[in-house]
């Protein structure tokens, strides 16, 4: 019985997998099973295709079933969790059921024998290929014994399923192996691109984290050692430490920014274009030179700034520096092979709009450009995802714009980003000075209680220093089962910080679970709180009712402007209720 019990879970998940990259092709396959169910029985009226069998009560059922397929949309949520149970019923009885029962009862009429192979690649097309055998299979014997069931055993078309069956087999068997190998090689090829992708989190962070760890060190070696409470810093050592301290800063944010560039270019949706504005592409430029994180000194005098005339373009700003981003960082990637080279990014009006990022460097082979915007397609670096040209390309088109590459093995680089002409007489809009930050609001808390649900120790520590120096109070969770119970027994804070990835309850399923509660609790705003800023981890957030999306390490400011936003600042602060006391600790 357990081995059943994990051979059907095995199935399932198998089938379940199967759907998760297209979620939309049982929507599509019902579409069709409703026309073409129907178009069939018309054409069978009309005398052309003369049954043998009136098969009309067996293929109702089969158009209701692909009715409700198509619909999945409309689906109530309470239902929608066992779509994927009832596409398997449906997909089961349409194709693998109904089609060789078909053939039987028309005696493999030509037109039942093309409908019975099309049913099985269908199957082929909608299921894994375990799945598949089993489905093909289980049909073909649940025909059978309909049949033997409701007609007479010297009425079993064996001449028929002599030759049918064995082909369809072959034909089911054939496809299934494709299947599987196919599988086989996808599962290598993302094996390979998860090994790149880690590789190259792992070698941007480690880098900058190595520097911290160091600078750290280095600025605690320097402090002297004194057995009073008071010592005296040589001034020369007090300008050390603060170099360290700096540097280890700078590193910080090279490990942030590298995060952030690989988590935009594995991120392969479409930019919207409502949140386009007016931008000034010299702006953008000087943006980008300014806050790109140089492992040096060095680094940052190899980069050139040249003007010959600005331009305004339709775009977002922070897609725009990303976009400079990966071409800077590409070509000082191999500073260290060529000591001498250059970079310099120009920003051209005429003839065209355009920004250009030359380097000196190495150069690309003329064989290699066709490919280089191409996903997964990474050229002379170990560590590289492939991504990044890929996504400054879909950026850029966004803008309605292009990026081409041309190069010279030995002598040069040049990326030129183009960019459409923008209506003529409108200022862009201006940008922020570097490394600006959201004011912090002027507004006093008033002693608010924020509940911080984190099942990391050292994060909570870190959110509860931030909220003790707005003047706020702090109850803290350990994960969502004990931040739902903090609530349900009564404990009203005004805010909860909410961590996305917990054990046991995730902060997406913790969030539902209290949306679910009865007023008061359903109503506490919840912002999110997450080292991930994909798009589709922030839409999800949204979508179960949270306030709002943090992404850590969290800022001061943005944080302080966030809470000013849920809590309402303009009514009077509702006092923490303190009874039932629960098991967790309380600070100001």
């Amino acid at each position: 019985m357990d081995a059943f019990k994990r051979f059907t879970r095995g199935l399932s998940r198998s089938y379940r997998f199967h759907h998760e990259t297209n979620s939309t092709l049982l929507d599509w396959i019902g579409v069709v099973g409703v026309v073409a169910f129907s178009a069939l029985y018309l054409v069978r009226l009309t005398g052309k295709l003369p049954p043998r069998w009136d098969d009309v009560w067996f293929r109702i059922p089969a158009i209701i079933g692909c009715v409700l397929l198509a619909l999945r949309r409309w689906w109530p949520a309470p239902v929608a969790r066992f779509y994927l149970p009832y596409s398997y019923a449906t997909v089961f009885y349409c194709l693998a059921f109904f089609m060789p029962l078909s053939l039987l009862e028309n005696r493999g009429a030509p037109n039942t024998v093309v409908n019975m192979m099309l049913g099985a690649m269908l199957v082929i097309l909608l299921t894994d290929w375990r799945n598949t055998l089993i489905m093909i299979v289980g049909g073909y014997v649940a025909a059978s014994a309909y049949f033997l069931a409701t007609k007479p055993a010297a009425d079993f078309p064996l001449e028929f399923l002599y030759w049918w069956v064995p082909l369809c087999l072959v034909v089911v068997a054939g496809g299934s192996i494709s299947k599987y190998v196919e599988r086989r090689a996808e599962l290598e090829r993302l094996r390979r691109l998860y090994s790149g992708l880690a590789g190259s989190i792992a070698h941007e962070v480690r880098n900058p984290l190595a520097q911290v760890q160091h600078a750290m060190r280095t600025a605690q070696s320097l402090l002297p050692r004194g057995k009073g409470d008071v010592v005296a810093v040589p001034l020369h050592q007090l300008d050390a430490i603060a170099r360290e301290l700096a540097q280890g800063t700078n590193a910080a944010h090279r490990g942030l920014q590298a995060i952030t560039l690989t988590l935009q270019q594995v991120n392969g949706k479409a930019l919207d274009s409502s949140s386009f504005t007016l931008l000034s592409a010299a702006m953008c430029v000087h943006k980008a030179v300014q806050e790109y994180a140089y492992e040096s000194q060095e680094q940052r005098s190899r980069v050139e700034v040249q003007v010959a005339g600005d331009f305004i373009f339709r775009g977002e700003e922070t897609a725009c520096v990303l976009v400079l981003f990966n071409l800077l960082k590409n070509a000082l990637y191999y500073l260290p092979l060529h000591p001498e080279a250059s970079i310099t990014v120009s920003v051209e009006a005429a003839p065209v709009h355009r920004i250009v990022v030359r380097d000196t460097g190495p150069g690309i082979a003329a064989e290699r450009l066709p490919e280089l915007f191409e996903e997964f397609h990474s050229f002379g670096k170990s560590e590289g995802t492939g991504l990044g040209l890929a996504f400054c390309r879909r950026a850029m088109r966004a803008f309605g714009g292009d990026i081409r590459c041309d190069s010279e093995l030995g002598r040069y680089t040049e990326f030129t980003l183009s960019f459409p002409p923008a209506p003529e007489g409108i200022e862009p809009a201006p940008l922020p000075a570097p490394l600006a930050l959201p004011a912090a609001p002027h507004v006093s808390f008033g002693g608010r209680t924020i509940l911080v649900v984190d099942d990391s120790a050292f994060n909570r520590a870190i959110v509860k220093a931030r909220l003790r120096e707005l003047d706020l109070r702090v109850v803290e969770a350990r994960h969502g089962q004990e931040a739902l119970k903090i609530i349900d027994d009564g404990a009203r804070p005004a805010a909860i910080l909410m961590d996305m990835e917990m054990p046991g309850i995730s902060g997406i399923e913790a969030t539902r679970a209290l949306r679910e509660r009865p007023a008061p609790a359903n109503s506490i705003p919840v912002l999110a709180l997450s080292a991930n800023d994909l798009p589709a981890w922030r839409e999800g957030a949204l979508a179960v009712g949270m306030n709002g999306y943090l992404t850590k390490p969290i800022q001061p400011e943005i944080l302080s402007s966030e809470l000013a936003r849920v809590l309402n600042l303009d009514t009077p602060p509702t006092p923490f209720r303190d009874d039932p006391q629960p098991e967790t600790t309380a600070s100001r």
